[in-house]
């Protein structure tokens, strides 16, 4: 058996982790164009943020999940929109913190609402 092989698989994922998830460039804002306002976001420009944030490791749509990130759909069975919006702030690893640096509080509550809408 190959000894180097779980510290190249770790190495992997470190890499993966640190390239994957890091944030786009996306101008920080408050302002949105979406017209789907549901509890405090909106989640047609929450689709947005999310393809240009989170979909490298939730998947496209975050229905389906992604290399690192897990599926979100459903996720409105688990957390109600405050616990979404909290999560989104205030993340466990190895999920990244997006805020406030790269999302202002508006594009958090927009993502929080397109995540409960999946």
């Amino acid at each position: 058996m190959y000894r180097g092989f779980p510290l190249y698989a770790t190495m992997a994922l470190a890499a993966l982790l640190i390239s994957g998830c890091t944030p786009a460039v996306v101008a920080k804002t408050d302002t949105t164009s979406g017209t789907s306002t549901t509890l405090g976001g909106d989640k047609e420009a929450g689709k947005l943020v999310f393809t240009n944030n989170c979909s490298t490791c939730h998947g496209p749509t975050g229905a389906e999940g992604g290399a690192v990130g897990p599926a979100l759909k459903n996720e409105n069975q688990r957390m109600d929109f405050a616990a979404v919006d909290s999560w989104i702030k205030d993340p466990a690893p190895p999920m990244p913190k997006l805020y406030p640096q790269f999302l202002s509080g508006k594009q958090v509550r927009d993502v929080a609402a397109y995540v409960e809408s999946l």
